[in-house]
């Protein structure tokens, strides 16, 4: 049998993740089924199995090509990069958050809410999915970046808290997920209520956060 190349074998594996994608945009992950992408791809039943084992595997990869395109980590570095203090940098990273989230609320967004889902259902996928996703790494990156931040403005004498440095810690991450959890109900589900400015929102915890970092804000004349 003639050897199958490596561009080859990308190829396919790329055309079954874009087959998976198109699969997601009319039902939620957690119900996609190996059948789903099998058939929308044009493969046959064997012909899938040669590329991925199983649908998690398929998901990962269609998830990982998606958020890949994005480059969150590079710009989270861009960020970093120009900003001369740590107050600076913690409005920048936020303000960015905010903008991420409502550029990608149908894509990144949508599949990070489903993807929590299908886990709390199934935590046995926990170790299959969640933890080989490329989105999960830039996430937990950016905000461990931020946290660095405080840690580096309370050391340079730039911060002086009023709160607990693990209430604020505890006080963004309930904040990040409760405004992406509300965004994609709203935007993706058309359930809930109001609207809401991710970019807006994020600033304001940008504030809130500084605030509790013993930032005054200056009063406008």
């Amino acid at each position: 049998m003639p050897k199958v190349s490596e561009r080859y074998i990308e190829k396919k594996k790329e055309e079954i993740r874009d087959a998976a994608f198109r699969v997601f945009q009319r039902k939620p992950l957690y119900e996609m089924t190996m059948l789903d992408v099998i058939t929308e791809a044009g493969l046959s039943r064997g012909g899938i199995y040669k590329y991925y084992d199983n649908v998690d595997q398929v998901i990962v990869a269609m998830v990982n090509q998606v958020t890949t395109q994005n480059e969150l980590v590079q710009k989270i570095d861009q960020i970093l990069a120009k900003t001369r203090c740590s107050k600076n940098a913690i409005e920048e990273l936020l303000v960015f958050l905010g903008k991420y989230i409502q550029a990608h609320v149908n894509t990144v967004g949508k599949i990070q809410f489903e993807l929590t889902v299908m886990v709390a259902n199934h935590p046995e996928k926990s170790a299959s999915i969640v933890e080989n996703l490329t989105e999960q790494v830039a996430g937990q990156y950016l905000l461990q970046c931020l946290f660095q931040q405080i840690l580096q403005g309370i050391e340079t004498g730039e911060f002086e808290p009023i709160v607990p440095l693990e209430e604020i810690v505890a006080y963004v991450g309930t904040y990040i997920d409760g405004l992406l959890h509300k965004v994609v109900l709203i935007r993706c589900y058309q359930a809930g209520t109001g609207e809401v400015d991710e970019e807006k929102s994020m600033k304001l915890l940008g504030r809130t956060v500084l605030y509790m970092l013993g930032v005054e804000e200056k009063k406008a004349k």
